[in-house]
């Protein structure tokens, strides 16, 4: 392992964290030149964070979260239903059940799509000019 390295982190826009060290002498790549590489050495790490969510906003325009894609907006109001039926004023534990089970489906949905590192499907089409 060579002695006096400089090494640094980043992350990028999807969250992930990235190690490089610095090296003397200019590296291109896709047409970049940088003073950083990839590591050389990889070693177990381990991270201590200190993290806090942000609050969640409402879009003035639209009222709705800017934060929560919209696909996941229904999960929300199906929680707030469930519960609603599960106050003792107007107790049908039947139907607070159902709005539970749609509640859990959006949120097994929401973890699938954050696994999928947001890719999403296009189409190209030929034009004429």
């Amino acid at each position: 392992m060579a002695e006096g390295v400089t090494r640094a982190w980043y992350i990028d826009k999807l969250g992930k964290m990235g190690f490089v060290e610095k090296v003397t002498n200019a590296v291109t790549r896709n047409g970049f030149t940088t003073d950083w590489k990839s590591i050389t050495v990889a070693k177990p790490i381990r991270l201590y964070a200190i993290s806090r969510d942000v609050d969640l906003s409402v879009n003035d325009l639209t009222g709705t979260w800017s934060q929560i894609p919209s696909q996941f907006h229904e999960g929300i109001v199906y929680k707030a239903i469930a519960q609603g039926y599960k106050d003792p004023r107007h107790m049908e534990l039947n139907t607070a059940a159902y709005f539970d089970g749609e509640y859990a489906k959006s949120v097994q949905d929401g973890k699938k799509f954050s696994k999928s590192n947001y890719t999403d499907v296009g189409t190209i089409s030929s034009q004429d000019f």
